[in-house]
């Protein structure tokens, strides 16, 4: 997928180190082989010659030049057969890499769980209105929950950043509203659920709030916390997208809905459009 570039899967590497996570010895070996390519790929040729570089003889400078067309040959066949590996050994890596991905992301999970259930106690403490010109500083009681949640949003934010890193390997997570998708799982969807209007009074209502406090980092976590119509759980690429897939089909099932005349036609319709 990415070539012969290895950065996103060295940037995933670097990510799961700084977790703590642990990154297998068949990477590791991967790694030091590529970085052995790197270096021979940069075989350094003989430096030009100065004037103190000149023998004292014709026979000696003959010589001298034949060694020195011996090392640059040298350099340019190091340089060339490196070039050849390079290919099978950046995919080595990167595949390796890619397969981890999805493991070193669940492994973030836990300390993920802690940091929202932190989040959580603190947003019982705050007002419902999250907008930060909104809160009222001068009480000592809302200011004092507001720095802890804004700790355990930053150390959110962190370990989402890091998350992202390792996704990157695999690939991008695309799609509409992904930076949600990646850390927010709706309910699939069904009949009922459309038919009774949990996307226009539950799901689309808190999807706009969080879209409206951009910028507010810790106001959009606070936000995620105190919602009871989604699960914080973190995503693979691959799981981003099957989200984002469920959110369309909600779209699709209310657009079959507007479109039905009775209630039998519209169990049908919407049944026909969230079929995944």
């Amino acid at each position: 997928m990415f070539g012969n570039d290895t950065r996103l899967a060295q940037q995933a590497v670097t990510a799961a180190k700084r977790r703590g996570l642990p990154v297998s010895p068949d990477i590791e070996a991967a790694a030091a082989m590529y970085a052995v390519i790197v270096t021979a790929g940069h075989e350094p040729h003989p430096e030009r010659p100065t004037a103190d570089d000149i023998p004292a003889t014709p026979e000696q400078l003959r010589q001298t030049i034949e060694d020195r067309a011996a090392a640059k040959r040298h350099a340019d066949s190091i340089r060339a057969v490196a070039a050849d590996f390079h290919e099978p050994l950046a995919a080595r890596f990167n595949g390796l890499v890619k397969a981890a991905v999805p493991g070193w992301i669940q492994s973030l999970q836990p300390e993920f769980d802690g940091l929202v259930k932190a989040l959580r106690t603190q947003a019982r403490k705050l007002p419902d209105d999250l907008r930060v010109h909104s809160l009222d500083w001068n009480n000592p009681k809302i200011s004092a929950a507001w720095e802890k949640a804004e700790s355990a949003a930053h150390q959110l934010d962190q370990l989402v950043h890091d998350r992202q890193d390792m996704a990157r390997a695999i690939g991008t997570d695309g799609g509409r509203d992904n930076e949600l998708y990646a850390v927010a799982a709706f309910p699939t969807p069904t009949v009922e659920g459309v038919l009774a209007h949990r996307m226009r009074d539950e799901y689309g209502p808190l999807i706009r709030e969080w879209k409206g406090l951009h910028g507010q980092p810790v106001s959009r976590w606070l936000c995620l916390v105190r919602a009871d119509c989604l699960t914080l759980l973190l995503a693979t690429p691959g799981e981003v997208t099957e989200r984002a897939m469920a959110m369309q089909r909600w779209r699709d099932g209310i657009a079959a809905h507007h479109q039905s005349h009775t209630r039998r036609d519209a169990e049908a319709a919407v049944q026909q459009a969230i079929a995944a």
